[in-house]
C-alpha cells in the first residue's frame, strides 16, 4: 500500500483528501505546516508522496520542495495552488516537482495525477538508467568544477588535438576521455580503443600498439594491426601514460607529429587519423626532471590539459553520482527500485573517498546487493563509510570543553554553528546537512544567536 503524506495549513482540505486518498487505496499521513511535514518524512520511511499546498505559515510548499529534494530527492512530490500561474508552475517543475494542481480541484484529477505517479516514475527511473548504462559516456555532475570541464569538452571535442586528463585513481579519467569521444564521433560508430600502458609487458608493448608485419620476429606468423591501427578514425586512450616505457615514447611522439606509424618489421609509413586521449595520476612534470619521460613528448600531448578533481574537491556530485550507480544497478541486477535514505546520503556525502567515484561506485553497488528493502539505510553502509569524517572541517575556534573556563552551553553551540558556516563558506543548507539539522532548524539557531551568514566573524570570534 502507497504512503501519501498531505500537507495542508487547511483542517478542512486535509480532511478532503485524506478520505479520497485512503477511499481508493492509499494510506495518508497528514500535516498542517512544512515543519512538521518533514519532521514525518524523516521518521517515516514508508512516505511514497507528498502532496502539499503552497501557501503556508512559516516554510510554503516551495520551501518545502527544495527541502525535501536535498533530503530524499527520489521522493515524487506534487504542489496544489489556489495561486495558479504559469511562472509558479515553472517554477515548482524546475525544482522537482512530478506535477502542480490548481484548485479548486477535480477529484478525479487528482486522483488520475496520483495513479498515473506510480507507473511513470518508474518506467522514467528505468529508461534513463538503462540509457545511461548502456551508453556509460554521460557525465554526472553538479560541481561548478565539472561543469567547467564539460563546457571545454565540449569546445574541443570535434578537432583532433591530444588531450591530458591527469587526476588521483579512480576520479573518472576514462569516463571523461569517453565523454570527448561521444562528441569526437559525432553520429558515426567509430571506435574507442583503451589500453593501460603498465598492464601491458615493456617487451609487448610497442607490438600491442603499432602492430608488425608477419615475420617480424619468431612467431610473428602473420600481420597484426596493433591498437593504434584498430583506433583508426576514432580514439585510442592511453591510461597511466606517465608508465609509458622511454623505448617507445619516439614513436608515440612520431605518431602524434606526422600522423604515421611503423609496424615492426615494415619500412612503409602507414598514416593514421586517431584522436589520442592520454590519461595519469603522476606528476608528468616530475617525470620529465628525473628523465623519465621524454619533454618534447609531454608539451605534445598536454595541448588540452584538464585536472580532475578528486570527488572530496566536488562533494556536490556525490549525491548524483550515487543515485546513477544506483538506479544502473538496479536495471542490471533486475531488482525493484532502491532508494538512498537522507541520513545515509548525508553520511556519503561527508566521506573523504580516497577512493574517489570509482569506490563510491563499489559502495552503491555493495549496498544494491546487500540491502534487504528498497530503502538504503545508514545501517547499510560499510563500516568505514559510517566512521565519522572531519578531517575538512575547520573549527571556528577552539571549541573543547574546559571546566571552570567560564563555558556555556549558548556559546558551545554558536561556536559550533560558526563552525558550520566556515567549513561551508557561508552556504546554510551545506552548513545544515554537515550538523544533521534542517535547513529550518539552522535558519532558527542562526536568528536566536544573531548570526549573519554573509557577515561572519573571523574564526575564533563570539
Amino acid at each position: 500500500m502507497k504512503t501519501i503524506l498531505i500537507v495542508d495549513d487547511e483542517l478542512n482540505m486535509q480532511t478532503v483528501l485524506k478520505i479520497l486518498f485512503e477511499s481508493n487505496g492509499y494510506a495518508t499521513l497528514t500535516a498542517p505546516d512544512g515543519v512538521q511535514a518533514l519532521d514525518l518524512i524523516d521518521k517515516h520511511q514508508e512516505i511514497d508522496l507528498v502532496v502539499s499546498d503552497y501557501k503556508m505559515p512559516g516554510m510554503d510548499g516551495i520551501a518545502l520542495l527544495e527541502e525535501i529534494k536535498l533530503r530524499k530527492p527520489w521522493l515524487p512530490f506534487v504542489l496544489v495552488s489556489a495561486y495558479g500561474t504559469i511562472e509558479r508552475a515553472v517554477e515548482a517543475m524546475k525544482l522537482g516537482a512530478v506535477d502542480f494542481i490548481t484548485k479548486p480541484f477535480n477529484k478525479e484529477l487528482i486522483l488520475h495525477t496520483v495513479n498515473r505517479l506510480w507507473q511513470f516514475d518508474k518506467l522514467k527511473r528505468e529508461n534513463m538508467a538503462l540509457r545511461e548504462g548502456q551508453k556509460e559516456l554521460a557525465l554526472i555532475f553538479r560541481s561548478p568544477p565539472m561543469r567547467e570541464i564539460a563546457e571545454t569538452l565540449r569546445k574541443i571535442g570535434r578537432i583532433s588535438s591530444p588531450v591530458l586528463l591527469t587526476g588521483e585513481s579512480g576520479s573518472g579519467k576514462e569516463v571523461i576521455a569517453r565523454a570527448l569521444h561521444s562528441i569526437y564521433q559525432g553520429e558515426e560508430d567509430l571506435p574507442f580503443i583503451s589500453i593501460n600502458c603498465p598492464a601491458v609487458p615493456e617487451s609487448l608493448l610497442e607490438s600491442e600498439l603499432f602492430g608488425y608485419k608477419k615475420g617480424a620476429f619468431t612467431g610473428a606468423d602473420a600481420d597484426f594491426e596493433g591498437k593504434v591501427r584498430v583506433a583508426e578514425g576514432g580514439t585510442l586512450f592511453l591510461d597511466e601514460i606517465g608508465d609509458l616505457p622511454l623505448s617507445i615514447q619516439p614513436k608515440l611522439l612520431r605518431l602524434l607529429e606526422n600522423k604515421t606509424i611503423e609496424p615492426l618489421g615494415s619500412t612503409r609509413p602507414i598514416k593514421i587519423r586517431t584522436r589520442i586521449v592520454c590519461a595519469t595520476n603522476r606528476n608528468l612534470e616530475q617525470l620529465v626532471e628525473e628523465g623519465t619521460f621524454r619533454r618534447d613528448l609531454f608539451y605534445r600531448i598536454n595541448t588540452f590539459h584538464f585536472v580532475i578533481p578528486p570527488l572530496r574537491k566536488r562533494r556536490e556530485d556525490i549525491a548524483p553520482l550515487a543515485e546513477y550507480f544506483l538506479d544502473t544497478f538496479v536495471v542490471d541486477f533486475g531488482l525493484d527500485e532502491r532508494y538512498l535514505a537522507g541520513p545515509a546520503l548525508r553520511t556519503l556525502e561527508s566521506y573523504n573517498w580516497p577512493g574517489n567515484v570509482r569506490e563510491l561506485k563499489n559502495v552503491i553497488e555493495r549496498c544494491v546487493v546487500l540491502s534487504s528493502g528498497s530503502i538504503i539505510e545508514e545501517k547499510d553502509l560499510p563500516p568505514d563509510i559510517k566512521k565519522e569524517d572531519l578531517t575538512d572541517f575547520t573549527p571556528a575556534g577552539d571549541v573543547e570543553f574546559i571546566a571552570g573556563n567560564g563555558r556555556t552551553l549558548h556559546g558551545m553551540e554558536k561556536k559550533v554553528l560558526l563552525s558550520a558556516l566556515d567549513a561551508c563558506d557561508g552556504n546554510i543548507s551545506a552548513a545544515a546537512r554537515r550538523l544533521g539539522v534542517t535547513r529550518n532548524t539552522m535558519r532558527y539557531r542562526l536568528k536566536k544567536y544573531g548570526i549573519e551568514p554573509g557577515a561572519l566573524p573571523p574564526p575564533g570570534g563570539s
